[in-house]
């Protein structure tokens, strides 16, 4: 299995250790980095500060693709995290406490 991290130079050092292929993207590129890793990889790693630099219409297809798996993740340091996804979704259904 491939897997791409997509990550500031910080935060994608641990992952290159762990057998990733890094991609450290800036808010400039990270649409490209992005669009590489769908053709390249079986599983992508997006840190949720630059998903967010993704067009919405881009992220929610990419999102919606059998192949490759797409998550968010905290980026280090200080990062932003991803949505809580269960919490929305419990919101829109109006059951959430």
């Amino acid at each position: 299995m491939r897997w791409v991290v997509i990550a500031d130079e910080l935060s994608a050092v641990g992952w290159r250790l762990a057998g990733a292929q890094p991609l450290i993207a800036a808010a400039d590129s990270v649409q490209a980095h992005f669009t590489q890793a769908q053709r390249d990889a079986d599983l992508i790693l997006i840190t949720a500060d630059l998903a967010r630099q993704l067009p919405q219409d881009v992220l929610d297809a990419a999102l919606l693709e059998e192949k490759p798996l797409i998550a968010m993740m905290a980026a280090l340091p200080n990062g932003g995290e991803p949505a809580d996804l269960a919490r929305k979704a419990g919101r829109v259904l109006g059951i959430a406490v």
